[in-house]
């Protein structure tokens, strides 16, 4: 499941982490076909096996901008929920709130912002799954 780094809401499932590890188990063994069908020099086979990791790429994708999109309303219902935001870490006044998120280069990691408007710290933090 993830976790907020601040806060501790979970953001998300463990069935959407079951998912992002099918998807790279997956990844992973069709790259290892392809390796293998290049030696087979077997033509329909290698086109069939690109095909397939060029649909896993783009799933992969989607997930990313779907996990993006997640957060950001996750963001959007907590701030409505608390919006003077947390305590900052910096100067302990009211403001602390995540500003942004957006996909890392690692598939189904997350870099979130946050910030404080008092005080201008801003920081960042990877959201990934356990």
């Amino acid at each position: 499941m993830l976790a907020c780094n601040h806060g501790g809401a979970a953001l998300y499932s463990a069935a959407m982490s079951e998912l992002i590890t099918s998807i790279s188990q997956a990844m992973t063994l069709a790259t290892r076909l392809r390796s293998m069908s290049e030696k087979l020099k077997e033509g329909e086979f290698k086109r069939l096996l690109d095909a397939l990791l060029l649909e896993l790429a783009e799933v992969q994708l989607k997930l990313d901008e779907f996990m993006s999109e997640h957060v950001a309303l996750k963001g959007q219902l907590q701030a409505q929920a608390n919006p003077q935001g947390e305590l900052c870490p910096r100067c302990g006044a009211l403001g602390w709130k995540m500003t942004g998120s957006r996909p890392h280069k690692t598939p189904g990691v997350l870099v979130q912002t946050h910030s404080c408007a008092k005080c201008g710290l801003k920081e960042e933090s990877l959201v990934k799954p356990k």
